[in-house]
């Protein structure tokens, strides 16, 4: 039993057009998302998210699932592919800030090298692939993609239970799927996503919604709402209150998996590099570009190689508000997939011929 009670985003608080929507007219959606994260904290923490409750067992649709808003979620996402993964990249690396997070991946070793993480992210990459192109139904890809990683998710809280004496539980499971929508959704023009379409990130909400209810989280503690103000509301709150401080905290374990994570991925796109990249997740956070400066003893600190990756995110970002860059830039993206699935070339000269493929599925 939940102590805090949470609202029902499907009948209240709708967004207006003037001033900041609010709820009954009394409380704003940063005092809702406040109590929703002060429940997550203390009722999600308890609450296990494997196969010994009943909520992840679900195996069918959810009861809110909308084929034609899921669609046209996924193609919102087609549409802004290129800043949809980039904000997956830098949710990753904010994911790897949380200590249970690391705890868990330490154990399991799949991210212990170049290699591994090599492995493990190219594989969460094309499982992503799968669920923005799939239909959402029995028997399809994206049900079979589904099947496999919470199976793998399972097996690892199970694994977990007995060494470290805790499992994946709802609050872990929440800040997973807040790394692949969070950023999107609060600092989407630091991603190069510059629309106001309200219906487009509706769609995309609900698929990260549909999503969270497939891998077991249960709908009282999903991060993604019916309401686009009150999901972003959410996702703000989880990232000043978790992430910030958590990726501002610099632990030696986190340095050490987000550098295996961008080495690993460096064969995907060797302008990956960490200290740029870090230092461009904690101006995000900020929601501030002008300490993008020498007036800022951080970015003062970086090497010339960091502040041209930098300078080069905000530059391409900012250009993609014109829609040939952003078809330009999602062309690019999409073949780098395809190359990946392909011919990893660089995969080919960093790991070898017998390490650079990775297959999830055989009937993709």
């Amino acid at each position: 039993m939940c102590k805090t009670r949470l609202f029902d985003a499907s009948s209240e608080g709708q967004p207006t057009n003037n001033g900041p929507p609010m709820h009954n007219k009394a409380k704003d959606y940063s005092v809702f998302a406040k109590e929703f994260v002060d429940n997550l904290l203390s009722e999600g923490t308890r609450a296990a998210c494997d196969d010994s409750v009943e909520s992840f067992n679900n195996d069918g649709l959810p009861p809110f699932y909308d084929e034609d808003l899921f669609k046209r979620g996924q193609a919102f996402h087609h549409k802004h592919i290129f800043g949809m993964f980039l904000g997956s990249l830098l949710g990753l690396l904010a994911d790897l800030s949380i200590k249970s997070a690391l705890a868990i991946l330490s154990m399991t070793k799949q991210s212990s090298s170049d290699l591994s993480a090599y492995k493990r992210y190219m594989s969460t990459i094309f499982h992503v692939v799968v669920w923005y192109e799939s239909e959402f139904k029995p028997g399809s890809r994206l049900w079979e993609s589904v099947k496999m990683v919470k199976a793998k998710h399972n097996r690892a809280s199970k694994k977990a239970m007995k060494v470290l004496n805790f499992g994946i539980n709802q609050t872990d499971m929440i800040l997973a799927q807040w790394g692949f929508m969070g950023l999107v959704v609060t600092r989407s023009k630091f991603l190069g996503i510059h629309d106001d379409d309200e219906e487009g990130w509706k769609s995309f909400i609900h698929v990260w919604r549909v999503l969270g209810y497939a891998f077991g989280i249960q709908d009282q503690f999903n991060i993604c709402r019916e309401s686009v103000a009150e999901t972003r509301a959410i996702c703000e709150e989880v990232l000043k209150r978790i992430m910030e401080p958590e990726v501002a905290e610099k632990d030696s374990r986190f340095i050490l998996m987000s550098t295996y994570l961008l080495d690993g991925l460096w064969a995907m796109n060797p302008f990956l590099e960490l200290t740029s990249f870090l230092f461009y997740l904690r101006t995000m956070f900020k929601n501030n570009l002008s300490s993008i400066n020498e007036k800022n003893e951080e970015y003062r600190r970086l090497s010339k190689g960091a502040k041209f990756r930098v300078n080069f995110l905000v530059f391409l970002t900012s250009l993609m508000r014109f829609r040939l860059v952003r078809e330009l830039m999602g062309y690019v993206k999409r073949h780098s997939i395809w190359l990946m699935k392909h011919f990893p070339c660089l995969a080919y000269y960093k790991f070898g011929k017998e390490h650079a493929h990775v297959d999830i599925l055989t009937s993709y």
